[in-house]
């Protein structure tokens, strides 16, 4: 093991460690993050692979760059919020009567969200012909299992979980619309993982962890970590369903891995893990033309259907300068770089982080069940910001909107005593 790598895994272990005391809040914007990004760093800085390069004095810059501008906005919020009277994570575990909403409502609204679901998930089945798990070539289903506009209601399996969570923690009667609920969101999470896609599944699995940790005292850093690691296993079962043993070892082949053959089960979980930004690094300094906002708002062009017109008319590549085909995501950083350059992956990192770090101390002072689920979402997407940006996409946007029309209606303010 690298110097490099040693460093920032030493930062990783040091977060955990720190995590480990009691009372001590794991989903603060700034210590998740550290974590997160130490250890994505010191894994790809392993360069287990042939199709890695060893990076310069100036790729370093440019990587370490938003990650350091993102911490720089929590510490700014951090600094102004120091002296802030904020409630106790035990305090809100025992005290879960805070997050008041009107049961009723929430409830007929799930049943709203999964009628819509099953309708244009059996629309889009009759389109396509075909479920992608049960496919012969599930790669090219999964693709085209969908139709513009209806598509979107797929994604209502996010909603669905985290609605039926909020349900089943914070009601004490009406156990058997309780299990009705539960078994519903269940229903849901079957049949969309039966479409291989994985980004909303992942995203309900935090947000239940997330749900627990401020309201039960069974979630801890433990169970954090091992929730982790059940999500990264997840991603990787439903990508070998996506592409079975063959193709997987014949990746471990185009990856060009340094590790022996009997180890090439590992190959596409690291190689997702590094190879996004080894191709940020490749690709930074190829640039030239930007793309000014078209890839960082990528949900208004899709909404308004002009998306692929756009691009091309102005001949954009989705994505240029790729190490290999097989990898071809950059992180979220890139996103704002191909936008706006140096001043894309400084100002929108110090953005988020103030906006995020600027969320958790509203929620930690005056906590509302609108706040929490807000506060997870973007977290979610700070989490795997290694990955790509979830924040411009039509379907996040579409369950921010939604979510905000379904805590207008909900919500229900109650006076919390801080003395």
């Amino acid at each position: 093991m690298n110097l490099i790598s040693l460093f920032f895994f030493a930062i990783a272990f040091l977060v955990i460690i720190a995590s480990i005391r009691p009372n001590t809040d794991v989903f603060s914007p700034a210590r998740i993050f550290t974590f997160v990004w130490a250890f994505i760093i010191g894994v790809t800085n392993l360069k287990l692979s042939w199709l890695q390069i060893e990076w310069n004095t100036l790729i370093w810059i440019q990587i370490l760059i938003g990650p350091v501008a993102f911490l720089v906005g929590t510490f700014v919020v951090y600094i102004l919020n120091f002296n802030k009277k904020i409630l106790t994570l035990s305090y809100m575990r025992e005290n879960i009567q805070i997050y008041k909403f009107n049961y009723n409502k929430l409830f007929s609204i799930n049943i709203i969200l999964f009628i819509l679901f099953i309708v244009s998930y059996f629309v889009i089945f009759i389109k396509t012909g075909a479920i992608p798990a049960f496919a012969a070539k599930p790669w090219e289903v999964r693709r085209d299992f969908t139709i513009f506009g209806l598509g979107l209601f797929l994604h209502n399996v996010f909603l669905i979980v985290l609605l039926s969570c909020i349900y089943i923690i914070f009601t004490d009667k009406n156990k058997f619309k309780k299990i009705l609920i539960g078994f519903l969101a269940s229903i849901v999470v079957v049949m969309y993982s039966a479409t291989l896609q994985r980004y909303q599944i992942i995203l309900s699995i935090f947000i239940i962890v997330f749900l627990l940790f401020y309201t039960t005292k069974k979630i801890n850093i433990k169970t954090v970590l091992v929730t982790g690691v059940l999500l990264i296993s997840f991603f990787y079962l439903i990508s070998s369903a996506r592409l079975g043993e063959l193709v997987l070892f014949i990746l471990y082949r185009l990856s060009k891995m340094k590790f022996s053959p009997d180890y090439a089960i590992f190959t596409e979980p690291y190689m997702y893990i590094s190879m996004n930004l080894e191709n940020f690094a490749n690709a930074i300094h190829k640039i030239h033309n930007f793309s000014y906002g078209y890839y960082t708002f990528d949900f208004l062009t899709a909404i308004t259907g002009i998306k692929h017109w756009i691009e091309e008319y102005f001949f954009l590549i989705e994505n240029p300068f790729l190490i290999s085909i097989n990898y071809n995501t950059y992180s979220a950083f890139w996103t704002y770089y191909r936008d706006f350059g140096v001043l894309g992956i400084y100002f929108i990192p110090f953005l988020g982080g103030v906006g995020l770090s600027s969320l958790y101390y509203s929620f930690k002072s005056a906590p509302t069940i609108k706040k929490l689920s807000f506060y997870g979402m973007f977290l979610y997407g700070v989490i795997f910001s290694f990955f790509n940006s979830v924040f411009g996409f039509l379907w996040f946007v579409y369950n921010i909107v939604v979510l905000l029309i379904i805590f207008h209606n909900i919500q229900e303010p109650l006076e919390i005593d801080k003395t």
